[in-house]
């Protein structure tokens, strides 16, 4: 196996192998195919985002009738799911306190 270290900040869409200023938000390890299935859906959530901004300048087009906002939701779920699954323990405590955890575990749709 090539498990390599990784720090991870979802907000900034970084995937990075160097500690470098705030990018340590979640410690991960994994091999090339992880990062990369990792570095695809954060792409596919930076797409998704894009189409919620244009999506919000349309007045009449509500969220909860929006794809774009579900795709968003979606590949979240999918990147928290993947972060978890090749975290250290501190990563994992970490998504463990979040709300949504038992979402990211149970829902096998994602």
């Amino acid at each position: 196996m090539d498990e390599r270290k990784f720090y991870v900040n979802i907000e900034a869409g970084e995937i990075s192998e160097l500690k470098a200023g705030n990018n340590d938000t979640f410690v991960i390890y994994g091999e090339p195919n992880d990062i990369i299935a990792l570095r695809e859906c954060l792409d596919e959530m930076k797409h998704a985002e894009f189409g919620t901004f244009l999506r919000s300048h349309v007045p009449f087009k509500e969220y909860h009738h929006d794809e774009d906002n579900d795709a968003v939701d979606d590949c979240m779920i999918r990147a928290y799911r993947l972060i978890y699954e090749l975290g250290v323990p501190e990563t994992k405590k970490h998504i463990e306190s979040f709300s949504f955890f038992d979402t990211l575990i149970k829902d096998e749709e994602y």
